[in-house]
């Protein structure tokens, strides 16, 4: 008997059995009459074809449902062997299993996992990630299932998380807190991603994952180092200091790292690392081979000062050059030659057979001297910068091999880690370090780093994309910055600079913008949902489609902000500077503009359900169709405001000055106009049925077809007087 047809005997006769998943859910009647058939079709047209059905599956079932029922349907079909709603689908794992090839169903699995992952990381919905490692990571082998093809099923699932695929998987369910993280070597994420976006075999989803994150991960921690050093080296922010020092410090060197960037940028001074490379290359680019290793050792050993690590550089590393491809010696340096002998050297500083740390790695790193080889491997990457890769698989395949030591017993290893990762954030180009004297030195023959402080200047910060959720970024200067899709989320960035920053799509939810600049800044389609903006600066500023849900912009300036079709559901306006800005189609439902300045803005078709403009300005403003069911204008100024077709039923107008608005075709329903000056006014064809005019002025008015109700508070004198300009009244018959 075959394994196809022993599956198909225990599908037949044990209901019961398959009616168990693994986590004890009851099965859906259609999996009793067995899906092999139909897998074995599917099979016969290529596990290719099957892959393809299973990937546009979670494709699609990302864009139309919920991450919850996501979770579940996954849980179910590689679990339980079952879907919901498609057959087709649980055919095609179904073929795979019966192919009985598990590095098949791993890489079908693997790419399922990127597709959801990539698709929650682009929707900022990560905790799913983590929800997804967890249900991975629960999966056991249910010994109660008779069925052959989803006993294999189990076993794969189980032999899935121990490979080093889920290793690689579990990066992405980092918690966003670098305190919080688990394995002390997945703070070094940024090294371990980089294999993964270099390997070619990984799924696409994975590669452009693994980029992303890998470059985001080390811009934050560049971008950190940069605030923190501009706060902790500052003495009129000492208050600050017990903060920062738990909070703001992305490495684990405490304030000491102020005193070690301040000794990096020193040396630069002296040495000119970036200079001296530049000489060197122009140098050495027409010198045969053999001339070129002999410089590259004089170039390698400059500036060293540490007499162990200049002896091992100049003997073991020395030798190690000299014999590099001895068949190119009389050949003049190419490209090529370049490339490959600075990833030879960078191999011998590290591993050499990418698994172990290399002799010359550990030789070096006991002279405790970590600055000293990062110093070494920055002169490489700065004449040939395309190894910097190369470095980095490098350094990951240290740290996996460290990894499987505890964290005490590595921190030689790590204090390098950290001390490799200031130099580089050192040397990047757009953030530059200088050291300013500050006031007169002692020793007059060396410099003095505690008579200087440390001024990193960011030239155009380009963090798009950039993780800076929860940050202390106070008073700090970003504008400029291009922060396009940057996750700010409960960052403080109060009374810091961001004018003409690039903010669109970035997620500012509940951050802190008091008293910010933000005049021109681009935040078209960001989220500023919960976050606190008052008496901020957003003159011009463009919030075109940005949710402002629950933000507080109390006294905050929006002259001449562009606001067309954003959601300012609930928010708190009170006293904010409206003036001339664009509020078209706006989402106003609710919210609180009580005082504000609403001078010649542009409320068309904007939603004021429930709003509170009570003593706003809304003089010569245009709240054509808009909808202000409910709202409450008592006190308000409309004056010479555009009213035409606008929706006011229920709301209050109590006191309000309407003489020469233009309410034509408005509907005033139920409307509270009691002493409200309405004289000269256009009513023509607007509805006032229900309402409460008692006390009104309406000399003057135009009330051609305009509709009054029978308890409109007016004298009967009044009526007849309207009747006979046009108005027409109700009566307990109905409309006269």
């Amino acid at each position: 008997m075959t394994s196809y047809e022993r599956d198909s005997m225990f599908i037949k006769h044990s209901s019961l059995t398959l009616r168990i998943a693994m986590n004890g859910r009851i099965l859906p009647d259609k999996i009793e009459n067995s899906h092999l058939d139909e897998a074995n079709q599917a099979q016969q047209q290529g596990i290719p074809v099957a892959q393809e059905v299973i990937y546009d599956f979670f494709l699609n079932l990302t864009k139309i449902t919920t991450p919850e029922t996501v979770l579940m349907e996954f849980e179910q079909l590689f679990f339980c062997g079952y879907a919901t709603d498609s057959s087709e689908v649980v055919n095609a794992v179904y073929a795979i299993i019966l192919n009985n090839n598990e590095e098949d169903f791993k890489n079908t699995l693997k790419r399922v996992c990127y597709i959801l992952v990539n698709n929650w990381h682009l929707g900022r919905q990560d905790k799913y990630i983590q929800e997804l490692i967890r249900v991975l990571s629960n999966v056991k082998i249910n010994s109660h299932t008779l069925s052959r093809s989803l006993n294999r099923l189990q076993i794969w699932i189980v032999n899935f998380v121990k490979s080093d695929d889920y290793q690689e998987l579990k990066l992405y369910a980092l918690p966003n807190k670098s305190n919080n993280l688990g394995d002390w070597s997945h703070r070094y994420a940024s090294y371990l991603l980089v294999p993964q976006y270099l390997n070619s075999e990984n799924p696409l989803e994975q590669r452009e994952l693994a980029r992303n994150l890998s470059k985001r991960l080390k811009e934050k921690f560049k971008f950190e180092l940069a605030m923190y050093t501009v706060r902790c080296d500052s003495p009129t922010l000492k208050e600050d200091k017990p903060t920062l020092k738990k909070n703001l410090n992305p490495t684990i060197f405490g304030d000491v790292v102020i005193r070690l960037i301040k000794n990096i940028v020193a040396k630069d001074i002296l040495f000119g690392y970036e200079n001296y490379a530049h000489i060197f290359t122009q140098q050495t680019k027409d010198l045969k081979y053999r001339d070129f290793k002999q410089n590259l050792n004089k170039y390698l050993i400059f500036s060293v000062k540490h007499e162990q690590f200049l002896t091992i550089l100049n003997t073991t590393l020395s030798e190690k050059i000299n014999s590099l491809y001895e068949s190119y010696n009389q050949e003049i340096l190419n490209v090529d030659l370049l490339l490959r002998t600075c990833r030879k050297l960078i191999s011998f500083l590290t591993t050499e057979d990418r698994r172990e740390p290399s002799l010359l790695f550990i030789l070096l790193l006991n002279q405790e001297s970590p600055l000293t080889l990062a110093i070494t491997l920055l002169k490489i990457i700065l004449i040939c910068k395309y190894v910097r890769s190369h470095l980095e698989i490098c350094l990951a395949q240290l740290i996996r091999y460290y990894e499987n030591y505890p964290e005490q017993e590595c921190q030689w290893f790590i204090h390098f880690l950290e001390t490799f990762n200031i130099v580089l954030a050192i040397y990047t180009e757009n953030v530059q370090y200088n050291l300013v004297k500050v006031r007169d030195s002692d020793h007059q023959s060396i410099i003095d780093l505690n008579a200087y402080r440390i001024f990193p200047q960011l030239k155009g910060i380009e963090m798009r994309g950039a993780d800076l959720s929860g940050t202390d970024l106070r008073h700090n200067n970003l504008s400029d910055a291009d922060l396009r899709g940057a996750n700010l989320s409960s960052a403080d960035l109060t009374q810091a600079n961001l004018s003409l920053a690039k903010l669109g799509r970035a997620n500012l939810s509940s951050a802190m913008l008091n008293t910010a600049q933000l005049s021109v800044a681009d935040l078209n389609s960001a989220d500023l949902s919960g976050a606190s903006l008052k008496n901020a600066d957003l003159r011009r500023a463009n919030l075109r489609q940005a949710s402002l849900s629950g933000a507080s912009l109390i006294a905050a300036k929006l002259h001449s902000a562009n606001l067309q079709h954003a959601n300012l559901n609930s928010a708190t306006l009170c006293s904010a500077d409206l003036n001339c800005s664009d509020l078209s189609e706006t989402n106003l439902i609710g919210a609180n503009l009580s005082d504000a300045d609403l001078r010649r803005s542009n409320l068309s078709n904007a939603n004021l359900t429930d709003a509170n403009l009570s003593g706003a300005n809304l003089s010569d403003a245009n709240l054509n169709g808009a909808n202000l069911n409910g709202a409450n204008l008592n006190r308000a100024n409309l004056n010479r405001a555009n009213l035409s077709n606008t929706n006011l039923s229920h709301a209050d107008l109590s006191r309000v000055d309407l003489s020469n608005v233009n309410l034509s075709n408005a509907n005033l329903s139920y409307a509270c106009v009691r002493h409200v000056n309405l004289k000269g006014a256009n009513l023509e064809q607007s509805n006032f049925s229900g309402a409460n005019l008692f006390g009104s002025n309406l000399n003057y008015a135009n009330i051609k077809n305009t509709l009054f109700g029978k308890n409109s508070g007016l004298s009967e004198g009044i009526k007849f007087n309207l009747e006979s300009r046009g108005a027409i009244f109700e009566n307990s018959s109905g409309i006269k």
